[in-house]
């Protein structure tokens, strides 16, 4: 790679890096620190609102790590359903403190496996799936 290549490289690369760092969370499919937004003025009793493709899902309160991923709203109640190898998911079952974010609104939650056979009716068998409780 010449010198002017290289340049335009690194400068790409230093974008990328404060595009992340200012974004407040996770950036496209790259992790990132704590969600930056107007924290919900109380619990969340219906989730139905949510309609967006994904949600911000930060993780570990003590050194936050966010992610962006799927979820699924049932009967007011939302879900995510982490792959076994994901580092948040390592995070979630040390610490199930979560926070979440729609709309740039952040909502503190847990994060509860769920194991009652019929609640998980309609999902994935080989899948965990979590429920995000409000808190």
């Amino acid at each position: 790679m010449d010198g002017p290549s290289r340049t335009r490289c690194a400068a790409l690369a230093l974008l990328l890096a404060i595009g992340v760092a200012a974004c407040g969370g996770p950036f496209l499919v790259f992790p990132g620190g704590a969600l930056r937004g107007q924290v919900a003025d109380g619990p969340v009793k219906d989730w139905s609102f949510a309609q967006d493709k994904f949600v911000d899902l930060e993780t570990r309160p003590a050194d936050p790590y966010s992610v962006t991923v799927n979820y699924v709203v049932r009967d007011g109640r939302l879900y995510v359903d982490p792959a076994e190898g994901r580092r948040w998911l390592d995070y979630m079952r040390e610490d199930p403190r979560v926070r979440v974010r729609f709309g740039g609104v952040i909502y503190p939650a847990h994060a509860v496996l769920v194991q009652d056979p019929a609640e998980l009716q309609g999902f994935d068998a080989d899948r965990l799936i979590y429920r995000i409780e409000s808190r």
